[in-house]
């Protein structure tokens, strides 16, 4: 269960409902699973043990299973961990505005890291059973009545995308329709979202994150899977041995600056370096992936995207990144 709620236990469905409020808010999410788990108790397993369990929880659960492969560590991880435990991903989907860089390899719309990171790793696996899926989504938005919030709700659509604004979101709402499995098989597409806000003793969640790419966690007989921060017992458990391992260690601290990379050091220990790291984006309204929009501001996207942006000044800055906070939980007992 996910929603919003301010301190008079008003209750808002979504982020947009939240920030119209002009209360201060906080995010529910799985409150009532998450309070009943002591987080003091620490796992007797290893973290690549409980990467493994976890991996093999969905490979049992699902008919066909999708890796969302970005080249980022938190993706990576999770691919290492399919790979080299022997268990079988079914398909692997890398997404981006490939032909509107200016070359192979540019960074312009965030795309070297797929082809720094997720190419050459790929490349260098043995993988013949594994569909491996390019997705060019720039192209979708030649025409803007290709993605079903735009059908549905014209402008209005960046009220129904989740949480990120950035016209990518329209197409990772519509991730079935473009990418999924089109048969009756049960299947989830797994992401790599998120890493623990991890603070002193305490860790909680927060909605940019898992509410990014479209919002949707199920359609049907199509999931999204949180790897990592999902309310199953094993991702729990994953998200309990991190916890302890990061205040073991006392060096990581979600406050400070760059805290992702020195996370990414002590709970990841991958075997297919990263070699290129895109710059983060400042903005959840307008995507380093999306920058390409600009170079067609006569298009009826861009026109729609702007009229988007217009309704969304009217509750928040279009240039911040607007997040709320679930409670924290506690690794050390009070």
């Amino acid at each position: 269960m996910i929603f919003y709620y301010d301190n008079e236990n008003n209750v808002y469905t979504n982020q947009w409902d939240a920030l119209a409020s002009g209360k201060k808010c906080r995010l529910y999410y799985y409150d009532d699973i998450f309070n009943s788990v002591d987080w003091t108790i620490e796992p007797s397993e290893t973290l690549n043990e409980l990467y493994k369990i976890r991996a093999q929880e969905i490979r049992d659960t699902y008919d066909h299973v999708i890796l969302c492969y970005s080249g980022g560590h938190d993706s990576t991880n999770i691919l290492e961990v399919f790979y080299y435990n022997n268990i079988r991903v079914d398909e692997i989907v890398l997404v981006g505005s490939f032909s509107q860089d200016s070359y192979t390899g540019s960074d312009e719309n965030h795309n070297a890291e797929i082809h720094k990171n997720c190419f050459p790793t790929l490349n260098g696996f043995n993988l013949p059973n594994t569909k491996i899926t390019v997705v060019d989504y720039a192209k979708l938005f030649n025409d803007h009545m290709n993605f079903s919030l735009i059908r549905k709700y014209g402008n209005e659509w960046i009220t129904h995308v989740g949480i990120c604004r950035s016209i990518g979101h329209l197409f990772w709402y519509d991730f079935k329709d473009f990418v999924g499995a089109k048969n009756d098989k049960k299947t989830c597409y797994v992401m790599g979202i998120d890493k623990l806000n991890y603070s002193r003793g305490t860790f909680l969640f927060n909605d940019l994150s898992l509410f990014a790419y479209g919002g949707v966690y199920k359609s049907d007989n199509f999931d999204r899977v949180n790897f990592y921060t999902s309310p199953e017992t094993n991702a729990m458990n994953i998200m309990r041995k991190q916890a302890h391992i990061l205040n073991y260690v006392k060096t990581v601290d979600c406050y400070a600056k760059n805290w992702e990379n020195e996370y990414e050091k002590v709970i990841y220990n991958l075997k297919n370096p990263i070699i290129h790291e895109s710059p983060k984006s400042i903005s959840s309204s307008i995507s380093v992936r999306d920058m390409f929009m600009f170079r067609t501001n006569e298009s009826d996207m861009h026109k729609m995207f702007k009229e988007g942006l217009r309704l969304l000044s009217k509750v928040t800055s279009i240039e911040s990144k607007p997040i709320y906070f679930t409670r924290p939980y506690y690794v050390e007992k009070r």
